[in-house]
């Protein structure tokens, strides 16, 4: 009697086994990779956005606007994971696109993973609305540093925040105090927060 080569099944019950105990130790790292790599992501869309605003207004010498948009057309929330737009704003309103005399210059549609991302610090006519003068430099009467924080359900400890002196200049903030939290615009004393 021949027999033919194959496995048995005590045999393909311990590689199953294998297979299922080293997936169940893989799984949580590569979940972890994912967030991280989508938070790195998002926050580099943002300064990219804030970075190519300021460009503008200077190139164009005219005032330019970054805001919070839902839609893609208007400034109509403060939540700034909802999307955002920059656009050229001739009437310097900051919040409204004047048809014929503004041009859309850039549509972010909302981020993904249920992420928050929220503007703090900053002396505009409201949280959703960021704006450039001529010159590069950040329009208001008054202008304040602030800070964009990204969170993810992780909370403050996987936060990631960008940060915009008063001159407009945009860096990511950093841990300036090695407590695991990336500090704001108030430099090492105040950690960012996440809603």
């Amino acid at each position: 009697m021949n027999r033919s080569p194959g496995f048995t099944l005590i045999e393909l019950l311990v590689v199953i086994s294998v297979v299922g105990i080293l997936a169940s130790m893989v799984v949580p790292g590569f979940t972890s990779f994912i967030r991280d790599n989508r938070l790195t992501s998002q926050i580099n869309s943002l300064i990219g956005a804030v970075h190519y605003a300021r460009g503008e207004a200077a190139n164009r010498r005219s005032i330019v606007t970054l805001c919070a948009s839902s839609d893609g057309a208007t400034c109509d929330t403060t939540n700034w994971e909802a999307g955002w737009i920059i656009f050229t704003d001739s009437n310097n309103n900051g919040d409204e696109i004047v048809n014929g005399a503004d041009e859309i210059l850039l549509v972010q549609e909302a981020l993904d993973g249920g992420n928050t991302l929220r503007a703090s610090g900053f002396n505009f006519s409201g949280a959703g609305v960021f704006q450039y003068a001529a010159t590069g430099f950040m329009l208001a009467n008054d202008p304040q540093a602030g800070t964009f924080t990204l969170c993810d359900d992780q909370g403050a400890s996987a936060a990631r925040a960008i940060v915009i002196n008063i001159s407009g200049v945009s860096r990511l903030a950093t841990d300036e105090n090695s407590d695991g939290i990336v500090n704001n615009h108030t430099g090492s004393a105040g950690n960012v927060t996440c809603p």
